[in-house]
Order: structure tokens, then C-alpha cells, then sequence
């Protein structure tokens, strides 16, 4: 038993080294950006929230390399893009809609082009997390950011109608070429 312990402290021990926190010069990289306000985001996989909750078949629906709980968007475009005080976000969605919208709706992914009512930032444990409330015509959304010193970021959708959706992938610095391409966009 003694040994079974052991070996688990030490697994755990050594699970915690692993985790990354940068550089000073990517901290530093990463708190001018977030400070200046002009970040770009895409995403390369969506995790849903129970989205297999009692539906089968899906998985023949997905994108290659895809399962229920983790869907590649490498090929879909995606971004969110910070501009100040502004977000114009246009994300694919997968769930569950709680909430009729109507049948001539097109908007089905998770869209946004406006100023967030409410905000928040926080920098802990060489991370930040952005913190949005937003008011769309079709729904009310609180996103959450948490952006790591290594360009990774982790987008989290929370919407009055849908079930929650999480994403991963990158972001940079948002450049006036980029803010031009998602301007005309939509």
C-alpha cells in the first residue's frame, strides 16, 4: 500500500513540472499585447458540452480526426478579434440550442460585432483571462479568454440559449490587415 502512495506522490509531482509558464520575455510579450487591446484569435478544436447527451450518430457527422466531445476546425474559419474596446467574434457552433430561434435565422455559429456591456481582466499565474458580457440579436453571451505567455488561448461560451462551448487554439497581435479582412467579413 505504502508503495502504491509513493509511486502516486511522485506521478503527481512530476505531472506538476510539467506545466509551462513562459519566459519573461513571452510574459512580457504577452502583457504589452493584452495591454494595447489588439488581439487576434482562431481556434483549431471546439469541445461542445454535452453534446452526445442522448443523440447517436454524430460521429459520422464530424470533421476527420474528430470525436463528439473534441471537433477539428483546421479548414473552418474562425476568429475573434479585440480591437479595443470592441470584439467581432464569428466561431462555428456545436450543442444543444435551448431556446427556439426561428427557421430563417443565419446566424448558426456563435457571432458577435459589438462593444461588450461589461468587462473584466485578470492576471494570475503568468495567464490573463478576459472576461466579456455581450448582447447579440439573437442571444446574450459571456465569454471567457484565458491567454498563456505561448500564444495558446482557451475561448469558453457561455449563451442564454445554447449549451456551453469551449475552444482551443492561438492568438497574436491584431494587425490592421487582419481587422480589415473580418470587417468585411460580415
Amino acid at each position: 500500500m505504502r508503495l502504491v502512495v509513493a509511486c502516486l506522490m511522485m506521478f503527481f509531482v512530476s505531472c506538476s513540472s510539467l506545466k509551462y509558464n513562459g519566459t519573461d520575455a513571452e510574459i512580457a510579450n504577452l502583457k504589452d499585447i493584452v495591454k494595447s487591446k489588439k488581439i487576434a484569435l482562431s481556434f483549431d478544436w471546439a469541445q461542445p458540452i454535452g453534446l452526445n447527451m442522448g443523440v447517436t450518430g454524430l460521429q459520422s457527422l464530424m470533421p476527420p480526426g474528430s470525436t463528439t466531445n473534441n471537433i477539428n476546425l483546421i479548414g473552418n474559419p474562425n476568429f475573434l478579434n479585440i480591437n479595443k474596446d470592441s470584439i467581432h467574434m464569428d466561431l462555428p457552433y456545436y450543442g444543444q440550442q435551448q431556446l427556439g430561434r426561428g427557421y430563417n435565422t443565419n446566424d448558426t455559429g456563435v457571432s458577435f460585432k459589438g462593444t461588450p456591456y461589461k468587462t473584466e481582466t485578470e492576471f494570475k499565474e503568468n495567464k490573463y483571462i478576459l472576461k466579456y458580457w455581450l448582447d447579440s440579436k439573437y442571444d446574450d453571451y459571456r465569454i471567457i479568454i484565458t491567454l498563456f505567455a505561448n500564444k495558446k488561448s482557451v475561448l469558453r461560451v457561455n449563451s442564454s440559449h445554447r449549451t456551453t462551448i469551449n475552444y482551443d487554439g492561438t492568438w497574436k497581435p491584431l494587425t490592421e490587415e487582419k481587422n480589415k479582412q473580418t470587417k468585411n467579413s460580415k
